[in-house]
């Protein structure tokens, strides 16, 4: 956290200007039968970049989880009643900071599911070239730390509770967007 705080205090940070066409989040789901990548087709991420240290200084990505396609509707609807979608419709992750192992950046911060905040880290994957960005990386979770029951449909078939999130985020910065 301190790190983080150092960061924000370097120069100004510019508001990302996500590409949406361009840009994706999707999640990994295994089952006993039926694995599936579930793609959200809207979401917001609202994302200050500082290019003096090449990471993002702010950072908040959320979304409704009917926004979240499985290409079942049936199975997107069984999600929304398992997620007890009417009293938790968003998921939300908040950057707080970064820290470095090796020579991976992870991005620390918290993510609400189901109404339950948890701490995370994730590594990710920071290009820029002048004000054009693309960020990449991957969180690997358990949905019942979200106190999300275990799915189990006729006794043998299991969702496993371990799902990976990915994304690429692109955007550019207003430096970049006024050179266009």
């Amino acid at each position: 956290m301190a790190a983080f705080a150092g960061c924000v205090g370097i120069s100004a940070a510019a508001p990302l200007e996500v590409d949406y066409q361009q840009s994706k989040i999707n999640v990994d789901v295994h089952a006993t039968i039926d694995s599936f990548v579930g793609e959200l087709d809207k979401y917001t991420a609202t994302v200050d970049c500082e290019p003096a240290t090449n990471l993002p200084v702010k950072a908040t990505v959320s979304f409704d989880f009917k926004d979240l396609k499985t290409g079942k509707p049936d199975r997107d609807a069984e999600m929304l009643k398992w997620l007890d979608y009417g009293s938790n419709p968003t998921a939300t992750f908040t950057l707080d900071g970064w820290k470095q192992d090796g020579t991976t950046n992870l991005a620390l911060g918290d993510l609400t599911i189901h109404g339950v905040k948890k701490a995370i880290q994730m590594p990710v994957t920071i290009q820029h070239d002048g004000g054009n960005w693309n960020i990449t990386g991957e969180a690997a979770f358990d949905y019942r730390d979200f106190n999300l029951p275990k799915i189990r449909k006729m006794l043998m078939l299991v969702v496993d509770p371990h799902l990976k999130v990915t994304f690429h985020l692109v955007g550019k910065t207003p430096a970049a967007v006024a050179s266009k």
